[in-house]
């Protein structure tokens, strides 16, 4: 379960002006032009004795329609898409070809040229559209282009440059070569022990890279370097001099392979959320769960200085490890319909998913201020063994479709560059240091297997001549987020020695790539880029604040269980939707005419019916109604901004006076009813009003009572 969930985070993610001489002086080639193989131009022809790897790369470029489209909703001409032939192996004279998929995302400048200038009175930066392009180098190793497509259209360095992403080798429409990769043989993820499950991911990289190789597929070409080669070779064919980097997570490791593959080519990299090149070197780099804790000790910290979370949330590693110690050996199971994807009719969860859900959050900085929160509340479902929760958890990874991500490409990668001989022996590092946390991503042994398989399947390491730290004195910024779970700061030291004009860039409290996340990152990039050689303005480092953490966070079962009844069947949700719909409906009509109905009498002179309070309480049971909708609807919407992930557990605490206020609904709701009734026996209250009073009270109360029995209710 581990292996699929967080294949999304781990696989999870700007030059001179116009004017100046240094720029780029080739026209590039656009999508659809084609470079003739026989002209490659000047600077591919090798040296004497040197072995020229771009030999048989025919440069050639062709136009397609963006396989996203219908996905992103963009306007043409933002975004245009190509593809770009290469020899799947430059080390083999007799390698078949591959089209690999690129991106471009044309700078805004000019579309709405009163917005620009108002943008750059804030920015500081010089108005125009700059010809130095940037190659965003992408992370995984294996995530798809689209995610990054959605991330970066709306990105501050559009301001002023073109983006080009290039979806490496073996990735999506780049010939992903295992695109059934989570979901062929389902069966063999259906284990009831937690070795078994850890077998099972090896079963799957084995039968990824012998199916792949039978095919036809040389799996050893799908390697850092080879991807490194793959960004000159589109440089050239595009038609750019120079251009500029910037890459992140394995970008930043592909940056750095780029760095000593192409460094004529570069005008300026930005290097952010780093992993070092020579990554087999240290077992440090890898320590997942000794960062993990750091992050998580972090925060602690952080909680401590915060009365209301420091009274909640005392001990959250401790919590952490009291629920994982509840699932060892004692699986959580629950019983699923969907036997396509969990055969048995059984869906389980092993130590490895109680222990790293939180650590998916630690990625995105908007996040820290639910984690406290919710780690307590996972560690609460998970020690009661909550079965809504887990159903929900289960119908939605049942695609196996946490990201689009390709795993074989990233299972090629680590083989082939040596994390996974990193891997083991920071695995064993972690299993000794932290007995509990370590333990829950894998044992020794099965560290051991992984690192083993990268031979047997056919994905041996390269040569490690090919990964020795960057020795380069191109201008760059070396950034990291003070808080990154998985590449932190130290792991950025290591690799800046090596930058002669480096500068090093810690955003306080931010997590994993902050240069795509922090939103002021745009300017200051295109600021970096406009100058390498001035010293960088580093202001928007100094915009992070320490996250307010949500104490006590507002827990509800509520999207569990809607996500579980709309897995069995849509329709499903007919009865809850039209018991809260109805109910909210009336009351806002309620609310509508009864206070506005003052106002239409004074003007046609209309006496109103005495109903001895009746109206009055009619009027305040809608008013609650719509402000329990109200402030619950902007609770939701405000906690899904900062976190997709955390309403399967809660919302920001101020949804408690929302549920506290459809409380109040119902009650004024039930005095609505008696009071109408009483008026039609004092007064002789007509037909009409008192059926408008006695539905508007009913009303209030049916919505009350949903609040309540689908979870929003005031002690959540």
């Amino acid at each position: 379960m581990l292996y699929v969930l967080l294949a999304a985070v781990w696989l999870p993610a700007l030059g001179q002006d116009s004017g100046q001489d240094s720029g780029p002086e080739a026209a590039p080639v656009m999508p659809g032009d084609t470079v003739a193989e026989s002209e490659p131009g000047p600077e591919a022809v090798a040296a004497p004795g040197v072995v020229d790897h771009f030999a048989r790369d025919t440069y050639r470029v062709d136009t397609i329609v963006c396989p996203f489209k219908g996905q992103i909703d963009y306007e043409p001409g933002d975004i245009e898409c190509g593809l770009l032939e290469v020899p799947e192996n430059r080390e083999d004279p007799d390698s078949r070809f591959i089209e690999l998929h690129f991106v471009k995302l044309n700078s805004r400048w000019g579309k709405d040229e009163d917005e620009d200038e108002d943008d750059e009175e804030d920015s500081g930066l010089a108005p125009g559209k700059r010809d130095d392009p940037v190659i965003y180098l992408t992370g995984g190793p294996g995530a798809g282009v689209t995610y990054y497509v959605k991330r970066f259209k709306d990105h501050g360095l559009l301001d002023h440059r073109d983006l080009y992403i290039l979806e490496q080798r073996g990735i999506g429409s780049s010939d992903d070569f295992c695109p059934w990769y989570f979901s062929r043989n389902p069966a063999a993820d259906d284990v009831e022990t937690f070795e078994e499950s850890l077998q099972a991911s090896l079963t799957r990289i084995a039968d990824c890279a012998r199916n792949a190789s039978a095919a036809g597929v040389d799996i050893a070409a799908y390697n850092t370097i080879e991807n490194a080669r793959d960004v000159k070779a589109l440089r050239r064919a595009l038609g750019f001099d120079q251009w500029n980097v910037w890459g992140i997570s394995y970008g930043s490791i592909l940056g750095q392979a780029y760095v000593k593959e192409d460094p004529e080519g570069i005008l300026a990299v930005a290097l952010d959320a780093i992993m070092p090149l020579d990554i087999r070197e240290s077992e440090l780099y890898w320590r997942v769960a000794h960062w993990y804790l750091r992050d998580l000790e972090k925060l602690q910290e952080i909680c401590n200085r915060q009365p209301a979370c420091a009274k909640h949330y005392p001990d959250m590693v401790g919590r952490l490890r009291e629920a994982i110690l509840t699932v060892v050996d004692n699986p959580i199971e629950v019983e699923v319909k969907d036997i396509e994807n969990f055969p048995s009719g059984k869906a389980r969860f092993f130590q490895d998913i109680i222990a790293f859900l939180p650590f998916i959050f630690l990625y995105e900085q908007d996040n820290y201020p639910g984690i406290p929160g919710l780690i307590y509340a996972w560690a609460d479902a998970v020690e009661r063994r909550d079965e809504t929760l887990f159903h929900a958890i289960a119908v939605s990874s049942g695609d196996a479709g946490f990201g689009a991500g390709s795993q074989g490409m990233s299972n090629a990668i680590t083989c082939t560059d040596g994390d996974n001989e990193a891997q083991a022996r920071a695995g064993r590092r972690d299993i000794h240091d932290y007995p509990v946390i370590g333990a829950a991503i894998g044992t020794a042994e099965s560290w051991q297997r992984r690192a083993d398989l990268c031979a047997e399947v056919g994905l041996p390491q390269r040569p490690a001549e090919q990964y020795q730290p960057v020795r380069t004195d191109l201008h760059s910024l070396i950034i990291e987020g003070d808080m990154d779970p998985i590449t932190p700061p130290p792991n950025a030291k290591a690799i800046l020695p090596g930058f002669a004009n480096g500068t090093y860039v810690e955003f306080p409290y931010a997590g994993h790539g902050p240069s795509r996340s922090v939103e002021c990152a745009g300017d200051m990039l295109n600021a970096f880029y406009d100058d390498p050689a001035a010293e960088p303005d580093l202001s928007c480092v100094d915009e992070m604040e320490e996250p307010e953490f949500f104490a006590p966070l507002y827990t509800s079962d509520m999207v569990p269980r809607l996500a579980v009844l709309a897995a069995e069947d849509k329709k499903n949700l007919a009865i809850p939707g039209a018991w809260a719909g109805g109910s909210l409906l009336i009351t806002v009509i309620a609310f509508v005419v009864l206070t506005f109905g003052p106002l239409a009498r004074r003007f046609d002179g209309r006496v109103v019916n005495e109903a001895g309070g009746a109206r009055l309480f009619a009027w305040l049971a809608a008013t609650a109604s719509v402000a329990a909708v109200a402030i619950l609807g902007a609770a939701v919407a405000v906690t899904v901004k900062m976190s997709e992930l955390l309403p399967i557990l809660g919302f920001v605490p101020w949804a408690r006076y929302g549920a506290w206020a459809g409380l109040l609904a119902g009650l004024l709701g039930l005095i609505t009813v008696v009071t109408a009734v009483r008026a039609r026996r004092d007064f002789g209250l007509p037909g009409s009003p008192l059926l408008g009073f006695v539905l508007t009270g009913l009303a209030a109360l049916g919505l009350s009572s949903f609040l309540l029995a689908w979870g929003l209710g005031p002690l959540g």
